[in-house]
């Protein structure tokens, strides 16, 4: 497993502790806009995924894993820092929390490839963890739109 329980603890303390702080917020945040947000950390996750099936496949080239991976694991914390800035509505918090945890988690998740990209075994063990983040991501869509998945 890439990621330790505690490095893992460690990573949703900071992110929590980046939604503590956010003092002034970006406004509210509501159903729509958090459903674009996870929908938009869905797509991430699945593109994590490609990249670590080509490394685990040995089919992708280091120096474009490292490329990708700092690409989008920039992208999943800056949803992370969009949704922690945010003032969300009373019915979204929950689902706003879950989400923020999820970005921290493929940014991590996009770390491990940068530190290994040309490990299989690491390929395989973050193209599992992106399916579940991307599964989470799924539900979390279906729960804020109201459709059984």
């Amino acid at each position: 497993m890439p990621l330790g329980r505690g490095r893992r603890a460690l990573v949703v303390a900071v992110v929590a502790s980046g939604v503590m702080l956010g003092v002034a917020g970006c406004g509210d945040l509501n159903r729509d806009e958090l459903n674009r947000g996870v929908e938009s950390l869905s797509s991430i996750a699945a593109e994590g995924e490609l990249i670590a099936s080509g490394v685990a496949r040995d089919a992708t080239k280091s120096t474009y894993t490292r490329v990708m991976a700092k690409t989008l694991g920039g992208e999943a914390e800056h949803e992370a820092e969009k949704l922690a800035d945010a003032e969300p509505e009373g019915a979204v918090r929950t689902e706003r929390h879950a989400a923020i945890q999820m970005a921290g988690e493929l940014s991590q998740l996009f770390s491990e490839l940068q530190t290994f990209p040309g490990d299989e075994h690491h390929g395989a063990l973050v193209q599992r963890h992106m399916e579940e983040v991307k599964e989470e991501a799924d539900a979390v869509v279906a729960r804020l739109t109201g459709e059984a998945q």
